[in-house]
């Protein structure tokens, strides 16, 4: 088995850097046929893995966050090759829809060791992503958090709930008509999330009955309510309770549309983005990626 493990040194802030002699450790002694490649820059991933691919090569490794296995798939949609994900970043929530452990020699002996399953694979503004998409005040304050609270020395969910609290002050919601299938509504979201896969946000359960596998998108569309109404819901989150509340939709379906009044984040897969015009597809099994 060739192996072309990405690397993204800036990752969970050099953890995925210093993680590179454990990963080549584990794969040596595993007799992996392997090379390492540090990217340089925003999209190098995506072209490292497609000629990985091109190249040859069956598994193709994103060592990082979220945005690396985003980029990685990128790289090798509609080729061969296997996405593997080694978990370095601050979410990794990836990582958790496969079952991959968060420890770095761990996730590599499943990359050796573990089984070939396909997953969905989606597509919005001519980008496939893998997990999820988050529109409206959740992509504000991934772009909090990723931008101007990076100098923090947490991550994950504790990262993403001080970005909420900085978020809160001055976000303003607008306007969507969203469309599911034949489903259209008007509506003025707090946030839109279309997703795969269960979590994002470094484990937040925004779509808790997403199956990475069935063809469709779970969706979760949450009414605009107060600074004090989303603080007090905002815990609900984390174990999938959210949905029970009044001012909670929750949908599933192949095709999604958000059509906004105005420009809106959106996060996808953790990079942030920002449109009016979202135009969601699916391509069911579109990916093939490797569990425990």
């Amino acid at each position: 088995m060739r192996v072309k493990v990405v690397v993204n040194p800036m990752a969970g802030r050099g953890r995925a850097a210093r993680a590179i002699p454990a990963i080549c450790r584990v794969l040596e002694n595993g007799k992996a046929d392997f090379d390492i490649y540090v990217t340089k820059g925003p999209g190098d991933a995506i072209t490292a893995a497609r000629k990985a691919a091109d190249e040859g090569y069956q598994v193709v490794a994103a060592a990082g966050g979220d945005g690396t296995a985003n980029e990685v798939a990128n790289g090798i949609a509609g080729r061969e090759a296997v996405l593997g994900v080694i978990p370095c970043g601050s979410g990794n929530d990836m990582a958790i829809s496969l079952g991959v452990p968060r420890d770095v020699e761990r996730a590599c002996r499943v990359l050796l060791g573990g089984n070939v399953r396909k997953r969905d694979l989606g597509r919005v503004i001519d980008r496939y992503f893998v997990n999820a998409v988050g529109v409206g005040f959740d992509a504000t304050v991934a772009r909090m958090a990723t931008d101007r609270l990076r100098w923090l020395p947490v991550r994950g969910a504790p990262l993403y709930v001080i970005a909420v609290l900085r978020t809160l002050a001055e976000y303003r919601a607008c306007e969507m008509i969203v469309t599911v299938d034949e489903k259209v509504m008007t509506v003025r979201p707090l946030l839109v999330a279309v997703g795969i896969g269960k979590t994002y946000a470094g484990g937040m359960k925004i779509v808790p009955d997403a199956e990475p596998d069935d063809g469709l998108y779970d969706i979760c569309i949450i009414d605009a309510m107060g600074s004090m109404e989303t603080l007090y819901n905002l815990p609900r989150v984390f174990t999938g309770s959210h949905t029970k509340v009044e001012k909670a939709t929750m949908l599933r379906g192949r095709y999604v549309c958000i059509r906004s009044s105005a420009p809106v984040p959106l996060h996808m897969d953790g990079e942030v983005f920002e449109t009016s015009s979202m135009e969601f597809t699916l391509i069911p099994g579109g990916l093939r990626a490797i569990y425990p």
